[in-house]
Parts: structure tokens; sequence; C-alpha cells
């Protein structure tokens, strides 16, 4: 398979690809895609071939990456499978209840920025575990709420840690396999979302009703494997793509303002890249 940038695919820089001159117009630029919309017809690569390519390091890296979006989709849909329990719980309508859904949704932006930023800045394993100590947290304390407001805190709270994992878990996953292979893989890692949601219906008629705790044993169990993955992740070093984008920051002297210089750079040349996968997500969950 032809690499990103070889003379096969063209030049990346090409309005056939999406990559607008940097001066470009907004106008131009939304007219030089209509050309794109043509299939390119090239062949597909093998599957299989692709998935070779990565050594045991890399398969451990996704590996984690997996896990834990999985348990992040687990927790959840901790409550969307136990509103009616939450409901006679806290005396309110499921209406009220499923703010605690609205809530943690509303609050993943917050996570995803500050998680965001800790990634780039301190690595992706520290952010990484702090993030799963959040969810161990939260999830207890859901599992202990034992009024409305609580309730809704602790979900408000675990909007936060939601949005800040999955950002961390893609790079973990991605940044250093090798790229003919990263298409496939973030197609997998996403699915990692549907995974955790079938753990979380099978552990909810496992848990839910079966003891006299009623719902509460399903957060409880949730807190519980982030532990595991908190181990997993210490196990294995930062990435090597991170190493190496720290090196060139110390080698610029000032490793801080090199950072928010390259954010300020990020922005500014793939600004509207950005708000279009802002957009395409929140048409994901609109529907």
């Amino acid at each position: 398979m032809a690499s990103y940038d070889s003379p096969e695919l063209g030049d990346r820089s090409s309005p056939q690809y999406g990559m607008a001159d940097e001066h470009m117009s907004v106008g131009r630029y939304l007219a030089t895609r209509i050309p794109t919309l043509k299939p390119p017809m090239a062949k597909a690569p093998n599957p299989v071939k692709l998935l070779a390519l990565l050594n045991l390091q890399q398969w451990l890296f996704f590996l984690v990456a997996f896990l834990a979006w999985s348990w992040d989709a687990f927790d959840f849909f901790t409550v969307s499978l136990t509103v009616s329990q939450l409901s006679k719980e806290f005396d309110k309508r499921p209406s009220q209840i499923t703010w605690g859904i609205t809530l943690v949704l509303m609050f993943r932006s917050v996570g995803a920025i500050i998680f965001g930023i800790a990634s780039d800045r301190y690595g992706r394993k520290w952010p990484f575990v702090v993030n799963n100590i959040l969810f161990i947290v939260l999830e207890l304390g859901t599992g202990f709420c034992n009024t409305y407001s609580e309730f809704l805190a602790c979900r408000a709270l675990f909007g936060i840690a939601m949005g800040g994992l999955y950002g961390n878990a893609a790079a973990t996953a991605l940044e250093d396999c090798p790229e003919a292979a990263r298409g496939i893989l973030s197609g997998m890692l996403q699915q990692g979302y549907a995974f955790g949601y079938l753990l979380a219906t099978v552990f909810a008629r496992g848990l839910v009703d079966t003891t006299s705790h009623g719902w509460r044993p399903l957060f409880w169990f949730g807190a519980c494997p982030p532990v595991l993955i908190i181990i997993f992740r210490l196990c294995l070093p930062e990435t090597k793509s991170y190493i190496e984008r720290e090196a060139v920051r110390k080698a610029n002297g000032n490793v801080a303002s090199t950072f928010v210089a390259e954010g300020k750079v990020a922005l500014k040349k793939h600004w509207l890249l950005l708000s279009y996968l802002v957009l395409l997500m929140a048409g994901f969950n609109f529907m």
C-alpha cells in the first residue's frame, strides 16, 4: 500500500486531499471540495496484512486503549439501564433521571479540553491513569448516592472524566502504529463503545435487583475493572511519538512556550477540519 506522502497518492497539500492552501478563502476551499466527492476507486488493502504490521508493543497500546474506552462506555450506560430503579430510589420521573445522562454529555467537552491539553503537555500515560482513577471514584460515588442532587453531581463530574478519556485512548492506540494501519485500527477502537454497552447489559442482568442493594451493585462493580486497566497502563512505557515530540520541545529550550506555540499552529492550520469533525461527531450523537 502506498504511503500517505507517496507519489502514487499525490501531494498531501493539494486540494484533492482536503489540505487547502494556508491563504485560501473559505468560499474557495468549499468549492474545491466538490471534486473530492468522487470516490478514488482505489483497491482496498488486505486488513490482515495491515494488522500484521503492528509489533507487540503497538498491540498492547491498542489493547489498553480499547479496554479503557469500552469500560468508559460501560460506566456511561449504567444509568440508561437502571432508569426505572433510580426513579423509584429518588422519587423522580424517568425524564428527571435522564438528566444524569444529559449532564454527562454536556460536560464531556470540558473533560476533552482538560485532559486533551494534559495528555499533549504531560504525556499519554499519567493523564490516562488519573482519568481512570476518576472513573473509580465517581462510579463508587454514584453507587453511594442517597439524594437526587448527589446523583446529578456525580454524573456531571463523570462527564468530565468520560470526555477526557477517548482522545488520550485514541492517541495511545494509534500514534505509534504504522500509518497504513491507522484507518482499520481507529474503526476497531471505536467499536469499544458498542462493546462496553453489551458488557453493561450483561452485567446489569446479573447485578441489578438481584440483591437487597437494588441498582447499586452495578455501579460498584463498574469501579473495579479500571483498577486493572491502570495497572496495565503502568506496565507500558510512554508512546514513542510523544517522547520524540517532547525531545524536540526540550531542544527548543522552553518546553511550555513550545507547547503553546504548537497549539496555536495546530488551530490555525486545522481549524476547518476540526470544525468539520466536531459537527460530524455531533451528528453521530444526534442519531
